[in-house]
């Protein structure tokens, strides 16, 4: 009885982590499609979905790095972008592994699984809208959105699972940082650039 419920919180663990770091992936995140840490989802599946449904591609991330884009103080480096990425959905699929365990059947937990799912809904449409379209005026409205949508989700994953909600914690600030460099880039510069 014990090895077989070791068994399914171990299967449950993957699965949460799997779905978190596919989600990045079809992203497009640099951490988990081309760059270094690439390797740790890199199956023929992964590869399929992250060349067809990236939403984030080398020329999109390279696109703020340019001469002729004005960024905001303590717009992130390049090189950061790859391992933040990789730790945050990696927290993010140990969040998710939480929620499950917590037990889905409860009215609370599933409320904080909701926010979780919303949360990620508004982190694409974020990346959407940065990334692809540079409408930044959409993309800070939705990094607005996405602050509020964590910061409820970290509330209420917290009532059902401290270390749940502590693992939100880190996205929560993260997701904060990008609702600063959006604003920043939006008011130094006019978009859509043609760099």
């Amino acid at each position: 009885m014990a090895k077989k419920r070791v068994g399914t919180v171990f299967l449950t663990l993957i699965i949460a982590l799997g779905v978190c770091l596919l989600a990045g992936y079809i992203s497009g995140y640099p951490a988990l499609s081309k760059y270094p840490f690439g390797f740790v989802i890199d199956l023929p599946v992964g590869n399929y979905l992250g060349e067809n449904f990236q939403v984030i591609s080398t020329d999109a991330v390279s696109y703020f790095y340019s001469d002729q884009i004005a960024r905001p103080v303590f717009f992130p480096p390049a090189w950061v972008l790859s391992p933040v990425w990789l730790a945050l959905f990696a927290l993010m699929g140990l969040t998710l592994f939480f929620i499950i365990e917590a037990g889905i059947r409860r009215g609370e937990v599933m409320l904080g699984l909701i926010l979780f799912i919303a949360q990620i809904a508004f982190l694409m449409a974020w990346e959407y809208n940065f990334f692809l379209t540079h409408t930044m005026f959409f993309a800070l409205m939705f990094a607005i959105a996405l602050t509020a949508t964590l910061l409820c989700a970290v509330i209420q994953i917290a009532r059902v699972s401290v270390p749940g909600g502590l693992l939100m914690v880190p996205c929560l600030l993260w997701v904060i940082y990008l609702a600063y460099f959006t604003w920043g880039l939006m008011m130094l510069n006019k978009f859509p650039l043609n760099v």
